[in-house]
């Protein structure tokens, strides 16, 4: 069977289709994923100013009440958040930032289980109440106790269901759609932060959650809760 070789030009030209075509897949597909994350812009968005001047979009919606108990601990009860932990984890010393309206203190847990480097922090502030879900030591950077509890492990969970290791769209099925996207290509990073507010009778609940993955696989969680008049 004899077969006729495609000539030069026909060549180069179905090689410029295919690149064509190749990089418009490509660019869908990116714009699809992104858009696919972050909640559209709303009538209800407001915005928020930070320490540095910065101003952030908010959406006007909130997550169930689920997203802020862990391991017993919940950050909307009426009990200080690190008393509920001394309970659960037992004594640990607190590290205390800031004066008067800006004091913070926190305590630290990790898995006392070789090789699991799962961390577990509580924070108290004037009005918030935060936990952070780590994967690794990056959450208590210093000399500070981090007293060791068998009760951490790595299948810690919100009771709404949010732990290490869930993918983006896991994460996005449990809280919804994302506030903000922001994305390291080079060291395969994502972040997806959730910036609440909204407001019940004569309080107005704030709620900010920052959710980071490695290679699209949960490695910190962070929880803030607050009730403000």
């Amino acid at each position: 069977m004899h077969i006729t070789p495609l000539l030069p030009k026909q060549n180069r030209a179905a090689f410029v289709v295919f690149t064509c075509l190749s990089l418009l897949i490509l660019i869908a597909s990116i714009h699809g994923q992104t858009q696919s994350e972050v909640a559209p812009p709303a009538k209800s968005d407001t915005s928020a100013v930070t320490a540095d001047g910065k101003k952030l979009r908010v959406q006007n919606r909130e997550v169930a009440g689920t997203n802020f108990r862990i391991s017993g601990v919940d950050l909307a009860s009426g009990e200080e958040v690190l008393l509920q932990a001394t309970k659960l984890f037992g004594k640990s010393p607190s590290v205390s930032s800031g004066d008067a309206s800006t004091s913070y203190r926190r305590v630290c847990y990790r898995s006392a289980t070789e090789n699991d480097n799962t961390y577990l922090t509580f924070g108290q502030g004037e009005v918030d109440s935060t936990f952070v879900l780590s994967s690794d030591s990056s959450v208590w950077k210093g000399n500070h106790i981090c007293n060791r509890s068998r009760k951490i492990t790595r299948n810690v969970a919100t009771d709404s269901g949010l732990h290490l290791g869930l993918t983006q769209a896991q994460v996005i099925a449990i809280l919804g759609l994302a506030t903000r996207h922001s994305q390291n290509i080079r060291q395969h990073r994502d972040a997806l932060i959730y910036s609440l507010e909204v407001r019940k009778k004569a309080d107005v609940l704030v709620v900010n959650i920052d959710t980071q993955f490695v290679d699209d696989s949960l490695t910190r969680l962070a929880i803030s809760w607050s009730s403000q008049n």
